[in-house]
């Protein structure tokens, strides 16, 4: 235990100090001139202590510099052994759990102690760090507590104390970022790395190309562009440029991310035999207890070294048991149920069919897809299982409407069916707003009810399918009788969706039901686009909440997301975890129907991954997902898609169990939905008022009051109920006197 100390005892340990360095010291000779100098250094050094600093940096600035003063020949000395004593004497004697006497023959990497601190909150605090080359040491902890953080600093070597002369790289989580070089072949790709050049690694590319044989690059992927890549093509090359810059440390953040089992295999077989010390962040138990001969825990902001793997730690922490039982977990997300869809009664019925879909990416000569035919309803709980790079991605792509398939349009969805989609990098969600925080993204991005980032998304893609037909407008588009000026309304019509169209300078009579084909065919995709989201953000009752801070924290805070973070945060000093949750509630946040998420289990830490698992099984909508953790998707998922060799094998069905629906998000008296194709006025229940003189309306004037009042036309209105110029209708204020509505 230590003392607390006082001025008295810091007073005499700087005697002391001054007695044992320089017994003939002027600070000796001369007590009664030195006296006020020692008793105010002692004073300093009191503060310190007590405030358990002991960066040398800061014990030379605020104390020891004072004793330049009292004796110019021995002050440096003097302060050196002043600290040593108080440190003996006050500072807090933590066990060293190090093993520093262990494995005498294997080289120290680092041996420092240092404090971490990121956007003014604390991380670490006076914790030692001490590793040894050849050993592989897991860092645990809850999301948040600064893991990436400790990655980052040690590879910039930010450490205070680390040696600059040692070799650390850093291999993220995502690939590195192609940039400009995307469309190099793989192997030249490789060479050019900078780090190589910097470490002398490029003059023979044998290493280079023997690394990625050994990762199973193949004759076509290695003459094939990176960008054209799949993420665990991309995450296995940084991990081939790590191999070959012979690293001291090896700081691998989430490596098992995108990689399948065998590409697992290859990397625990590498880190074994890898001279480097290695310090790695992950979720995945298994690879965990494979690999590591060591863990790092976070406690107390402290970093504590339990000897053995994940299954020997859990031993010694009990509490650590959440590593191992996804449902052992106190975390909880709130995901809302999706509401009610036309002619949707049970959760085994389709929402959702890809019928004999083949696509093939530009600049490849074998489809990556081969007559794909899956269907989704409400039930399923669908895993896409395959290699890397077998087309996984590929097919949900498809399935949300990214990719176009080559065979003209094979994909049918409900019209009133809302997707939410994480994708496999899901940080590209929110890559442009690093600098903003989490509420004012959700703000942007839902500030007008529709999802902007979705609809940015879907018309880039839009745009480079039609670049890559060779047109912007179909050349046979039958041109409108009329200018386009608004949308107006929706319905189906013997299969068909038409859309109520206004045009200028036209009365509402004259507007036109036109099919989606046409309006899409004369450059009319994005005003389509937008009223079908407008209608599904209405049907979910996105339009009734304010998007304030208040409503969208609450939101934030239901994925675990606190004020701290969410509102006062920003985006780039998130944790990977962090970030996931909120990409999972900016998906949630507009109800949808299905949910795919591709890897989701990434990032994540255990009890987080619990809560979405939980989350997920009482979820009233559908499911797809595409990951790699057996442990994650095998209790969840009754349905699974394995594509291989361009094709997609289909086993397992949608559960049929009791239809989940939700009410509409802050609906105060919210009647069941009606049958209704969407139009943006399918839930107002118009009364029809007598006339302004008293009389019943005819049944045709009625249905065309009706009519008048579902568009707003205050003039027509008026006109029906023959309210006189410049009156106001008793019991139907909302006509005013005489202005038009021009909603």
């Amino acid at each position: 235990m230590s003392e607390t100390a006082t001025a008295t005892e810091c007073l005499s340990l700087l005697e002391e100090a001054v007695e044992e360095v320089a017994p003939g010291s002027s600070a000796l000779r001369h007590r009664e001139t030195a006296a006020p100098t020692l008793a105010y250094v002692a004073d300093i050094a009191r503060f310190l202590c007590e405030l358990k600093s002991w960066s040398k940096e800061v014990w030379r600035d605020s104390v020891v510099a004072y004793l330049e003063g009292v004796d110019a020949s021995h002050w440096e000395a003097v302060g050196a052994r002043f600290k040593a004593l108080c440190e003996a004497r006050f500072k807090e004697k933590a066990l060293d759990t190090w093993g520093e006497d262990e494995d005498p023959e294997l080289k120290t990497a680092c041996d420092v102690e240092f404090s971490l601190a990121y956007g003014g909150k604390l991380l670490l605090h006076n914790t030692r760090l001490f590793l040894k080359c050849g050993r592989r040491y897991g860092i645990c902890g809850k999301n948040g507590v600064g893991k990436t953080t400790l990655m980052r600093n040690v590879a910039n070597g930010k450490i205070e104390g680390f040696d600059p002369g040692l070799c650390a790289v850093y291999v993220e989580s995502h690939a590195d970022d192609e940039g400009d070089e995307g469309e190099l072949p793989v192997q030249e790709w490789v060479m050019r790395r900078p780090q190589l050049a910097a470490r002398g690694k490029v003059d023979d590319p044998s290493d280079a190309l023997s690394l990625l044989r050994g990762v199973k690059f193949s004759d076509e992927l290695l003459g094939a562009p990176v960008s054209s890549l799949s993420g665990g093509w991309r995450m296995k090359l940084s991990l081939v440029v790590a191999a070959l810059m012979d690293a001291d440390i090896l700081l691998l953040d989430e490596p098992t991310n995108h990689l399948d089992h065998k590409s697992v295999q290859w990397l625990t077989q590498y880190l074994k035999t890898c001279r480097a010390c290695c310090m790695i962040v992950s979720h995945d138990t298994k690879f965990l207890d494979d690999v590591c001969t060591d863990i790092v825990h976070y406690e107390n902001k402290k970093l504590v070294r339990y000897r053995g793997n994940l299954s020997m730690f859990v031993e010694k922490v009990p509490a650590a048991m959440s590593y191992y039982k996804l449902e052992d977990t106190h975390v909880k997300f709130a995901f809302p149920q999706p509401g009610r869809l036309e002619g949707i009664n049970t959760t085994t019925k389709a929402v959702l069919r890809l019928d004999g879909a083949t696509f093939t990416w530009p600049g490849r000569d074998v489809p990556t897809l081969s007559d794909v035919n899956v269907k989704l309803s409400l039930g399923s709980r669908v895993v896409v299982l395959g290699a890397n790079g077998a087309g996984k991605s590929t097919l949900i792509k498809l399935i949300v409407g990214e990719n176009g398939p080559d065979n003209g349009e094979c994909l049918w969805r409900h019209h009133n069916l809302r997707i939410a989609y994480v994708a496999q990098h899901s940080f590209h969600h929110i890559e442009e707003h690093l600098d903003e925080s989490p509420v004012n993204y959700l703000q942007w991005r839902f500030g007008k009810i529709i999802d902007l980032e979705y609809l940015n998304q879907r018309l880039a893609e839009l745009k480079r399918r039609n670049e890559i037909r060779g047109f912007e407008k179909a050349p046979d588009a039958r041109p409108l009788p009329f200018s386009f000026e608004k949308i107006m309304g929706r319905r189906e019509k013997a299969g068909v969706i038409e859309y109520e169209v206004k045009f200028v300078d036209r009365p509402e009579r004259q507007n036109l039901y036109i099919d989606k084909d046409r309006l899409d065919a004369v450059g009319l995709t994005r005003q389509t686009i937008e009223f079908d989201m407008l209608v599904a953000a209405r049907a979910a009752g996105i339009d009734l909440i304010p998007c304030t801070t208040t409503e969208l924290q609450a939101h934030l805070d239901e994925f675990q997301l606190p004020r701290e973070f969410g509102t006062y945060g920003r985006i780039r000093g998130l944790s990977g975890g962090q970030k996931v949750k909120l990409v999972l509630a900016a998906a949630m946040w507009n109800r949808p129907h299905v949910l795919i998420l591709d890897e989701p289990t990434n990032y994540l830490d255990r009890d987080s991954l619990g809560a979405l698992a939980n989350s997920i099984r009482d979820f009233g909508g559908g499911v797809i997902m595409i990951s790699h953790a057996e442990e994650f998707y095998k209790p969840l998922c009754n349905e699974t898609w394995w594509v291989k060799d361009g094709e997609v094998a289909v086993s397992g069905e949608a559960a049929n169990k009791e239809l989940k629906v939700g009410k509409k998000k802050r609906a105060t008296k919210a009647k069941e939905e009606q049958k209704s194709t969407g139009s943006t006025n399918e839930e107002i229940k118009i009364v029809v008022p007598k006339d302004f003189w008293g009389k019943s309306l005819s049944k045709k004037d009625a249905r065309s009051y009706e009519k008048a009042a579902k568009k707003r036309d205050v003039a027509l209105m008026r006109k029906i109920l023959q309210v006189p110029r410049g009156k106001t209708m008793p019991g139907a204020p909302e006509l005013g006197d005489g202005s038009v509505d021009g909603s």
